[in-house]
């Protein structure tokens, strides 16, 4: 093995899952090795050298597939399911061999001598713990039980004795990898795509110096909790949390201020992260800031974004997928000689705000977040209107959860016909479009869901209603995605 290559080839040769049929890639002879050392036997230095170089030309390697994808100057390349679940095994086992360096160190009577050593090696078997965390992100899955149980061992070890706050040399702590961990996988609701996921690792990494990990329960600074002693990530503080001598509580509320820099930046065109400023990628670092204020910031618990769910058994419901099926099913093409094939998922939860269905892992595969969705529980009930807003199943199991966010309980399919005299839309001039209504209990709102490449803001369109026509002007978006997009309106007339 020589460092002599450049950079980019030496990463490759290290890490890529070998070439020639018979042989072991370099990454697997190297994690073979450690893994196979006796229980409590320390490494040898030669083997911590050697762990390190192929951490870091992990990093390398995947650092080009991922500015590839953010890269992108509309939509993004798909990231290969060989290549995320590799990702995943390479980086589970980086932090795996990493953490047992730190905590084998530890035991040395030399302790005293080394201790920055213990909490580097700690460290750095967080951050890879954390790009586990990531890639598993990317698959909308979630990090293994024993992934989770090793973590939370490690931060417990480097706790006792005392190098969590240890500062290290790029001036970080045990702590700050540790709650980099916790962060990404409360982002992992299933919402984020790929590259909004990267877009959040990266302001992450550089923006959450200093939160505090602390034993003790503050109800105005602490949101999540983590019990060390069991293989699961964070949760979320609830009256009915179990709290033991284990537990710990991450202060994200600190969040709040770093995340209104961040907006105020992206309003000026800054991202406040390394990535090409491009318009794509504004508009996924916005959905990143969009989910992690309702998470983080300080307004979070006076939010109503997710309501209580209810659990449901033995039930099913009917579902059409995308934007034109959605409107065939609701009747705006009268001349469609076709029928829509309905599918049945089964109901997991529902709320006030929507429902939760399990699908089939083979089925969940292609059912994306932000797909447009009309659902109902049986032919007699009239059509709802949703869109998906979170998609995750865990690593080992075999269906998927969707979330489904209600837009309407009485969608009405109809055509906007574009005013004479007033610029017209580029693709259409009665385009399909849904009328939405909500009402709650602020009063009643209306919208319409349109086509993305029917929007126009220009256009006077006539919205027909059973007594003749109103005159409206769309003014606003208040929900999008690639292929549709919901927007209020004005009237400016009646017909």
């Amino acid at each position: 093995m020589t460092s002599a290559l450049p950079a980019a080839q030496h990463s490759d040769a290290l890490v890529q899952h070998g070439e020639n049929p018979g042989t072991k890639p370099a990454f697997e002879l190297i994690l073979s090795g450690l893994e196979s050392t006796p229980a409590g036997e320390p490494f040898e230095p030669e083997q911590i050298k050697l762990l390190n170089e192929l951490n870091a030309a992990a990093q390398v390697h995947y650092a080009r597939i991922l500015n590839g994808v953010l890269g992108a100057d509309s939509g993004s390349p798909g990231l290969p399911t060989a290549v995320m679940r590799g990702a995943q095994m390479l980086h589970r086992r980086l932090a795996n061999a990493l953490g047992q360096a730190a905590l084998r160190l530890a035991l040395r009577p030399r302790l005293a001598d080394e201790q920055s050593k213990v909490a580097e090696l700690a460290a750095d078997a967080l951050n890879a713990r954390a790009e586990e965390i990531k890639w598993h992100a990317f698959e909308r899955t979630t990090a293994h039980a024993a992934s989770w149980q090793n973590t939370n061992a490690l931060y417990l070890g480097v706790e006792s004795f005392g190098a969590e706050s240890a500062m290290l040399a790029d001036g970080r702590t045990c702590i700050d990898a540790f709650t980099q961990c916790m962060l990404l996988a409360t982002l992992n609701v299933g919402i984020l795509s790929a590259p909004q996921t990267e877009l959040a690792h990266r302001w992450v990494a550089i923006s959450t110096f200093g939160l505090r990990v602390e034993s003790s329960f503050d109800p105005e600074t602490h949101w999540y909790q983590v019990d060390l002693e069991r293989p699961r990530g964070p949760e979320r503080v609830s009256p009915n949390s179990a709290i033991a001598d284990t537990t710990r509580f991450i202060a994200v509320s600190a969040l709040g201020p770093a995340l209104a820099q961040a907006r105020a930046k992206l309003y000026v065109g800054e991202l406040s992260v390394g990535a090409v400023p491009n318009r794509i990628a504004a508009m996924h670092f916005g959905a990143f800031l969009d989910l992690a204020e309702r998470l983080w910031s300080p307004d979070w618990r006076k939010q109503t974004w997710r309501s209580p769910r209810t659990l449901v058994n033995d039930e099913h419901i009917e579902i059409v997928i995308g934007f034109e099926k959605v409107i065939e099913e609701l009747g705006a093409d009268d001349d469609s000689s076709t029928l829509t094939a309905h599918t049945s998922w089964t109901l997991h939860d529902r709320s006030d705000g929507g429902l939760g269905a399990l699908v089939p892992e083979s089925a969940g595969t292609t059912v994306l977040p932000g797909a447009l969705i009309a659902f109902r529980r049986s032919e007699d009930e009239d059509w709802e209107l949703g869109s998906v807003v979170r998609r995750v199943r865990s690593a080992d199991e075999t269906q998927w959860l969707v979330g489904i966010k209600r837009i309407s309980a009485a969608p009405v399919a109809l055509r906007l016909q574009a005013q004479a005299g007033t610029p017209e839309p580029e693709t259409a001039t009665a385009p399909a479009a849904i009328y939405a209504s909500v009402n709650a209990s602020s009063g009643r709102s209306d919208s319409l869901v349109l086509s993305a490449r029917d929007f126009s803001s220009t256009t006077v369109y006539k919205l027909p209603t059973r007594g003749g026509a109103f005159r409206i002007r769309l003014n606003r978006v208040i929900e999008r995605s690639e292929s549709w997009v919901r927007v209020g309106f004005e009237v400016v007339g009646k017909q």
